[in-house]
């Protein structure tokens, strides 16, 4: 049976229509306010890398992925503060040798503050340990100046007197791949497996506007062909 609605004087239109049109309304509210929620997710997620817990396989997957290895001495107890209602901790390294430094802006006496979260991924660093880290530059709000061990507890090992190298955690990637861990092979290790940069996929500012532009578009567009 068609229902009838009267909606101007002498004008009747279809109830099924009015039903239609104001699913379209409810839909396109809905529709806006996911991509503004998803906007701000995405700009929230470019504000920080820390969380970034990246996972090899292989030592030489970890050379690979970091511009920077250097072999140094913790000179301070890891200082915890909050950010955001999540605790870090921040430490410094005094380097003793740089391995690789693909921007050239370390110095071997250089002091450097190591960026950690103390969760069981990432152990942190002590005083007085002499640690091989595999490093790259911190970007986000949490501070400035920083580093952060590439991989995590992957990319931290202690040194001995020797030039042993100890995995602070479980997974042992020289062990995994047959390799001696010892400082002696660190450098023919970086030299045969070159640092390569990893491409960014989280989106920047200007990517977020377009998508919410298509969005847009393709919403218009729906609306149009069901009217």
């Amino acid at each position: 049976m068609v229902v009838l609605e009267k909606i101007d004087e002498g004008e009747w239109i279809d109830g099924r229509d009015l039903v239609k049109k104001w699913m379209i309304g409810v839909l396109s509210i809905v529709v806006v306010a996911g991509y503004i929620m998803f906007s701000e997710m995405l700009k929230e997620e470019n504000t920080s890398d820390l969380a970034v817990t990246e996972s090899f396989r292989h030592i030489d997957d970890l050379a690979t992925r970091s511009p920077i290895v250097i072999v140094g001495k913790v000179s301070s107890v890891p200082k915890p503060f909050t950010h955001q209602s999540v605790t870090f901790f921040e430490s410094y390294i005094q380097v003793e040798r740089v391995y690789r430094d693909v921007s050239h802006e370390l110095q071997q006496t250089a002091t450097i503050t190591l960026l950690q979260n103390d969760m069981e991924e990432d152990p942190l660093v002590k005083r007085g340990e002499t640690v091989l880290l595999y490093l790259q530059r911190y970007e986000g709000p949490v501070m400035e100046n920083a580093y952060r061990i590439v991989g995590l507890q992957q990319g931290h090992f202690k040194v001995n007197r020797t030039g042993t190298l100890t995995s602070v955690g479980e997974s042992n990637l020289y062990q995994k791949s047959g390799l001696s861990a010892n400082l002696s092979k660190l450098e023919t290790l970086l030299k045969d497996h070159p640092y390569v940069e990893e491409k960014n996929d989280v989106m920047t500012d200007e990517e977020i506007e377009a998508f919410n532009e298509n969005e847009k578009r393709l919403l218009e567009e729906s609306q149009q062909h069901n009217e």
